[in-house]
């Protein structure tokens, strides 16, 4: 049974569209939970006083959208989603966090581009690192009916 299941998310349709695929999955089981983590990547082109500045007003600014993309989701109980911002290096920050986690499950779209079905190097570390089982969701998947129970 798949109970815990991270959505890794940079708001394009792609990450949407894994969204969409997970909501799917997880009607599976009643206790099932989302995790939705957001990765701001560190940059070395401030100062450490702008940069850190910077960073906490952009993390806030993905917190807001983190909750505004809860709020699509009508459908799931908000008991059960969580979201994570995160700053770091997003593939580092990503492996770390899921190890933490020990979720059943990661839900990825193949790229972030959207244009074609070539896998992201995110996906594929994921792939080859994470030791957790990754759905990866291409850009213009069958319709949602082939998920079956």
């Amino acid at each position: 049974m798949i109970s815990s299941i991270l959505i890794p998310t940079d708001f394009s349709p792609a990450s949407w569209t894994a969204t969409q695929v997970g909501l799917e999955l997880s009607k599976l089981s009643k206790e099932s939970t989302i995790s939705f983590l957001h990765i701001y990547p560190n940059s070395a082109k401030y100062s450490s006083k702008d940069a850190k500045d910077a960073s906490q007003h952009v993390l806030e600014e993905m917190k807001d959208r983190m909750n505004q993309l809860s709020l699509r989701l009508s459908d799931h109980p908000i008991e059960r989603i969580n979201n994570v911002v995160l700053s770091g290096n997003v593939e580092d920050t990503m492996l770390k966090f899921i190890k933490e986690h020990k979720f059943d499950l990661v839900i990825v779209g193949v790229n972030s581009n959207g244009l074609n079905n070539e896998i992201g190097s995110h996906t594929v570390s994921l792939i080859e690192k994470s030791g957790t089982p990754v759905l990866v969701v291409p850009n213009n998947p069958a319709p949602y009916g082939a998920i079956a129970s």
